[in-house]
């Protein structure tokens, strides 16, 4: 039961950290310091619910709707690469503009449907969380939903980890400089990401 407790937190925690898309929305929110422990349960939750369909076998049934693959997987690209240019345009304001918007507070609703879309309109969370996660807990058979437990555990310490330490430098961050640098990375993160989902 531990050995694979562990072995999905290790394998958890190591595709969680992959997705850039989501842990950039996440360290924006924790700078900004807006709702960010409701993203933080809402990506959490994602994942378990995620990684608890692939332990019972549903990948295998998504694999059998390829269009409906490629179509959230078109989706996805065309999400991402919106949302790169916009942290693009936003990089390149004056420094004023550039603080002005870093303080700028983002309506619930826009920012809810921002996280929503970076975790179930990228297929890299499917990919990850349902298809190779589940594939992984059905390898250890009786003892697969402890390594579904492992695997939310690091989802857990990921998410809350990377909130809360974003947050506690927040003050260090507040120079126009650093945030168009952090737009900058942003678009480039996730320009990455759109890439690669275009090319599977």
């Amino acid at each position: 039961m531990l050995a694979a407790a562990l072995s999905g937190f290790v394998m958890g925690g190591t595709l969680i950290i992959a997705v850039g898309a989501q842990n950039s929305f996440l360290i924006e929110q924790s700078l900004k310091r807006q709702w960010t422990g409701l993203f933080v349960l809402l990506f959490i939750v994602s994942d378990a619910i995620s990684i608890s369909l692939g332990a019972m076998g549903f990948g295998l049934l998504l694999q059998e709707y390829p269009l409906l693959v490629s179509v959230t997987k078109w989706a996805g690209v065309v999400f991402l690469l919106w949302f790169a240019f916009n942290k693009l345009k936003a990089s390149m304001a004056d420094d004023a503009l550039v603080l002005e918007m870093s303080k700028k507070q983002t309506s619930f609703k826009r920012a809810f449907l921002i996280a929503m879309a970076v975790t179930w309109l990228n297929p890299h969370f499917y990919l990850d969380t349902l298809l190779l996660m589940g594939n992984l807990a059905s390898q250890w058979q009786l003892n697969k939903w402890w390594f579904v437990f492992g695997a939310i555990w690091a989802s857990i310490v990921w998410f809350v980890g990377l909130s809360t330490l974003t947050a506690k430098f927040a003050h260090h961050m507040q120079r126009p400089s650093f945030w168009r640098w952090f737009n900058r990375l942003n678009a480039a993160v996730l320009g990455a990401v759109s890439i690669q989902l275009a090319s599977l």
